[in-house]
């Protein structure tokens, strides 16, 4: 807006002081117009790009039962960057519509053991892609194992939870990371009490 309003007072006073013009034909007045019409496009245009989102190099979503009581609940998980190897991805978890737990990494965390196809974007482009619907299909819900919360979880996490939860939602990422989540039903939102790779 500042651009526009500093190009139109510097153009503006041709048209208006009689001093500086005394007498701007027709053609002039419509030169003078279509000038300044081109700039404020311009400024527009520019504006409208540094403003725009990045563009979405993967996005998928999958219906999926993350409570064991609502199976219209979903995870979608999206990648965005101009480049298979400097993406930005978060996947989230939504219940009822509502995010209720969100995973944010980059593709480098992907790419830890693939130093073979640093430089070639197109074998980059083409790992990746099918290594995001690896992550969102690895997304189950599964019978929380006492033992292994013992010797790797957070016990007091899924003591405060009422009623104790039975099931636990987990996933794979970056490089074989794995996640484990419990559903808090009074606090309506997922809580991590088990992570491990």
């Amino acid at each position: 807006m500042a651009t526009r309003v500093i190009f139109f007072a510097k153009l503006l006073p041709m048209s208006r002081n009689s001093h500086v013009r005394p007498h701007l034909s027709m053609f002039e007045r419509l030169r003078f117009t279509w000038i300044v019409c081109a700039l404020l496009a311009v400024s527009e245009a520019r504006a409208q790009v540094a403003s725009s989102p990045p563009s979405a190099f993967y996005r998928r979503s999958r219906t999926f039962d993350l409570t064991g009581s609502n199976p219209r609940d979903s995870v979608v998980l999206v990648a965005t960057g101009k480049r298979a190897d400097s993406l930005a991805i978060v996947m989230t978890f939504h219940v009822g519509g509502v995010v209720v737990h969100r995973q944010r990494w980059t593709s480098e965390d992907e790419l830890y053991d693939v130093d073979s196809l640093e430089g070639n974007p197109a074998k980059l482009a083409a790992f990746m892609r099918p290594r995001l619907d690896e992550v969102l299909a690895s997304v189950k819900r599964q019978l929380i194992d006492p033992e292994l919360v013992k010797h790797m979880g957070d016990e007091a996490v899924l003591r405060a939870i009422k009623p104790r939860p039975t099931h636990h939602i987990m996933y794979s990422f970056a490089f074989e990371t794995s996640t484990f989540l419990a559903w808090d039903p009074v606090k309506r939102k997922m809580v991590v009490f088990m992570e491990c790779c």
